[in-house]
């Protein structure tokens, strides 16, 4: 990614309340397109989401 989807990153992750900053977007997904990125964070999220609600409803 460039410093343009970085940016674009760390944006669309905080309105999702996910906070992230440019050192470790690039060292995460640096290799990744933005729109790959933003997919894979979004999946893992959903996923946390989904473990926190079945241990919450036990």
């Amino acid at each position: 990614m460039d410093k343009r989807d970085v940016e674009e990153f760390i944006e669309e992750m905080e309105e999702m309340g996910d906070v992230w900053q440019e050192e470790d977007v690039e060292r995460v997904y640096g290799e990744y397109t933005l729109a790959e990125a933003l997919a894979d964070r979004k999946a893992s999220i959903g996923i946390f989401g989904d473990i926190i609600s079945k241990v919450l409803n036990r």
